[in-house]
């Protein structure tokens, strides 16, 4: 048998052999032979205890060929075991430049991977609670289904990743970059996105209520149908951005930019927008009632089939505004 690890081969004589017992596991591990280990598993010859056991051999090769096999069965005991195998950092990035790219399920509770590069990288079902992951570059990787609360992500480059599922419950993002990242219909209830870029990204249909996205950048951003509840939005740059039937009652919108943005329908009963900058934004059929746009510019806004019961409109700028 060939010892050369990067060879991927079909051994007929352990192919042939009823069961496969540990030491032919073993084997087969080291000289890489995923061929003949699969078919092996496929046919019932082998038990998968005996997969699961080789991630605790000595050998680091072993280790990662076994998880590299387990790490994408969908048995009982095998999440179980992929939840309780703990990856060492340094490991993990050894295969990393080495070219590997597919962590699935992989435990880096509490770890420290800061100011690293993981661009593409698929951790999806990871998990990464608690982890402090500072400034490191995930664009274009896949983080599906992760688990990040309690995770420290401040400068995190997102972009253009693969976040549906993933669990940001108390997660620290300030600064993180998200920009051209789809999290349509998403739950992101109290999540904290001050100063994070949101730039292209699609929120529609995503619960943010109680969110906290002080001076975030949603620049072009997909913000069509999002519930946006008791929200804090101040300073907000919302340029262009499509809030079509929005939920942003009592929103605080105070000196957020939401130039040429797209207002048709929304609900902005009791929200804040004093000193916000409205000019040429889109209100048609909105409810602008008990909200309090004192001092706010609505130059050339269409404020048609508008409901301003209420509404303080105090030293307001309504040059060429549309009024209902």
């Amino acid at each position: 048998m060939s010892n050369n690890p990067n060879q991927i081969y079909f051994d007929t004589d352990l192919a042939n052999k009823l069961i496969l017992e540990t030491e032919d596991v073993k084997q087969l591990l080291l000289a890489n032979n995923i061929a003949t280990l699969s078919a092996a598993i496929k046919g019932q010859k082998i038990s998968l205890d005996l997969i699961i056991k080789a991630l605790q051999d000595n050998s680091q090769e072993i280790q990662w060929r076994a998880y590299a096999i387990l790490q994408e069965i969908e048995e009982p005991q095998v999440i179980q075991a992929l939840s309780e195998y703990q990856w060492e950092v340094a490991r993990l990035l050894e295969l990393y430049i080495n070219g590997n790219r597919k962590f699935i399920r992989a435990n880096l509770c509490n770890a420290e991977l800061t100011d690293v590069d993981l661009s593409r990288i698929n951790l999806s079902s990871a998990n990464l609670k608690n982890s402090n992951l500072r400034n490191t570059n995930f664009s274009h990787a896949n983080l599906q289904n992760a688990n990040l609360t309690d995770a420290y992500l401040s400068c995190c480059n997102f972009s253009h990743a693969c976040l549906k599922g993933v669990d940001f419950t108390h997660a620290f993002m300030w600064g993180a970059n998200l920009s051209n990242v789809d999290l349509n219909g998403m739950y992101l209830v109290n999540i904290n996105f001050s100063h994070v870029n949101l730039q292209n990204v699609n929120l529609s249909q995503a619960n943010l209520s109680y969110a906290n996205l002080k001076g975030a950048n949603c620049y072009h951003a997909n913000l069509r149908n999002i519930i946006l509840k008791n929200a804090n939005l101040s300073n907000i740059n919302l340029n262009r951005v499509n809030l079509e039937e929005a939920d942003l009652r009592d929103t605080n919108l105070s000196g957020a930019n939401l130039q040429e943005a797209d207002l048709k329908n929304a609900n902005l009963k009791y929200a804040e927008l004093w000193d916000a900058n409205l000019s040429r934004a889109n209100f048609f059929g909105a409810d602008l009632s008990n909200a309090n746009l004192e001092s706010a510019n609505l130059q050339d806004a269409n404020l048609e089939n508008t409901n301003l019961e209420n509404t303080n409109l105090e030293n307001a700028n309504l040059e060429g505004c549309k009024l209902p």
